[in-house]
């Protein structure tokens, strides 16, 4: 979460536990630093666009972060943060105990920004908003290793347009590719399609979505994805997806449709059919600043 200097911490809510991540300055080639008389930081300026415009301590955490993905627990020193930032457009990451945040990546085009990022099998890899795949390997030497995964967009395969885009990571051991499409063609303006991304031949396998998650439930969002099995968790529903309310950087046509997506919802892969998964306080929809986030606690 970001703090009141809208810095990032590492925030346990069951035990009130904070472990910090390098300030918002760390961003040094995109934010810099605006100080008071006293020498106290009183504002935020983009330094990487030509703009005088100062933000408050406190609001810029509020936008400014796009998701955060960790590499293992926080425990370690060798824990790798990623974070995407800047409206999608780029992507940084830091070490536990470091004191700036080092770029990796940065989108220059228009139309294309950093849809999700995880962590799979000792990897991190990003999906942008085109379907172009990338991932960093930090195993080894403090200088990640980038290789492009799957370069070409599949945005022209489709007649209708991609709202947005998740990663899951199976306990199976596939890395898939979870599409959120606009189709005005059903109830709920919503439809789903789900890739395996091949690694070893760079390519998307397109699966059955009635079957793409073996009888488990998903979770996407904001934070962390997740698997886990209707065998062991019940309550849970089989080959459903819960999503929470997704952040959408442009305003959509989706937007204006009903206020359809607002609070968490679950989508039925097999009904094709997107549900509110538990009674929420309703509200506007909420894709500027969305409010909910997965917790997973430990067992042990």
């Amino acid at each position: 979460m970001a703090n009141e200097l809208s810095d990032l911490v590492l925030y346990d809510p069951f035990t009130a536990a904070l472990i910090p991540l390098p300030p918002i300055t760390g961003f040094a080639s995109c934010i810099q630093g605006v100080y008071g008389d006293e020498g106290k930081i009183v504002g935020y300026r983009y330094g990487c666009y030509m703009i005088e415009r100062v933000h408050d301590v406190q609001s810029l955490g509020g936008y400014f972060y796009d998701k955060v993905v960790l590499s293992g627990p926080p425990s370690t020193c060798r824990t790798v943060a990623l974070v995407i930032h800047l409206d999608g457009k780029r992507l940084s990451f830091a070490r536990i105990g470091d004191t700036y945040w080092q770029q990796v990546s940065v989108i220059r085009r228009n139309g294309d920004s950093f849809a999700d990022c995880i962590y799979h099998r000792g990897r991190f890899y990003a999906v942008t908003m085109e379907g172009i795949l990338k991932s960093w390997d930090f195993s080894g030497s403090d200088k990640p290793r980038k290789k492009t995964v799957i370069a070409e967009d599949d945005n022209d395969m489709f007649d209708d347009p991609v709202i947005t885009r998740y990663l899951l990571s199976t306990p199976w051991g596939n890395l898939l590719q979870v599409r959120v499409f606009l189709d005005t063609h059903q109830g709920n303006n919503v439809r789903i399609e789900i890739d395996r991304l091949d690694l070893k031949s760079q390519t998307r396998v397109a699966l059955s979505s009635g079957k793409a998650l073996r009888g488990h439930a998903a979770f996407v969002g904001q934070n962390s994805p997740g698997i886990l099995s209707t065998k062991e968790f019940p309550k849970l529903r089989p080959d459903c997806i819960y999503f929470t309310t997704p952040r959408l950087r442009e305003r959509h046509a989706f937007e204006h449709r009903r206020n359809q997506w607002s609070g968490v919802k679950v989508y039925d892969l097999k009904r094709q059919t997107l549900e509110d998964a538990f009674p929420s306080g309703g509200g506007l929809y909420g894709t500027i600043c969305p409010l909910e986030v997965w917790f997973t606690p430990s067992l042990i």
